[in-house]
């Protein structure tokens, strides 16, 4: 890519939350935290070496919000929490439980675009991640800034890391995302095009 600028973006999935306790899909229902998710993300506050960044946003959602607040207490402050960085809309299925093999199953349609519900296809959580990706490295240019931190969800990190390019479609199972942590990548961005030259996930940035 030719005239582009490097920066660092870091993307974070909130912590243990009670929907993944009662094993919801809560998506943009706003379930809080867990105490022992909380816990946990402190452990990980320890164990890792979560880069400090010129900009900072996070989903609206709470689970989301008060991850970023204990990771990174009193090393950085939030600069703007977004409705765009949300987990899917589940439609139908949004707050409903699931058994093991179910969640799969239903991605394994999902993932080909054949909606179950009223919800979000992949397409479209693809296309609001990468927007809002290519947003912030516009605003990371036109200030003259090189970082920025993301604090989403695990569905909506997977499809933009597909939309970046970093991992097939087809492999969106394997793409680990576990609570509290997520990946440091190295982008190229000229204003227009974004390439990731390097990826690394946050669980090898050890301290």
């Amino acid at each position: 890519m030719k005239n582009g600028k490097e920066y660092t973006m870091v993307l974070v999935r909130h912590g243990y939350s009670l929907g993944n306790k009662l094993k919801t899909l809560s998506g943009q229902s706003n379930v809080p935290l867990m105490e022992s998710g909380r816990k946990e993300l402190l452990k990980y506050r320890e164990m890792y070496d979560y880069p400090k960044t010129d900009l900072n946003y996070s989903s609206d959602l709470s689970r989301a919000v008060s991850t970023f607040e204990t990771l990174y207490e009193g090393k950085s402050e939030l600069d703007g929490v977004f409705p765009q960085l949300r987990e899917i809309n589940f439609g139908n299925w949004e707050n409903t439980h699931y058994k093991d093999g179910v969640f799969e199953q239903y991605f394994s349609n999902w993932i080909e675009d054949n909606v179950l519900s009223d919800g979000e296809s992949f397409d479209d959580i693809r296309i609001r991640m990468v927007g809002f990706f290519k947003q912030t490295l516009m605003q990371l240019k036109e200030r003259g800034l090189h970082s920025a931190t993301l604090v989403s969800h695990m569905i909506a990190v997977r499809c933009l890391l597909v939309g970046l390019g970093c991992f097939d479609k087809k492999d969106f199972f394997d793409i680990k995302t576990p609570n509290g942590q997520g990946y440091k990548l190295v982008v190229e961005f000229d204003g227009d095009n974004i390439e990731v030259k390097n990826i690394v996930a946050i669980a090898e940035l050890l301290k």
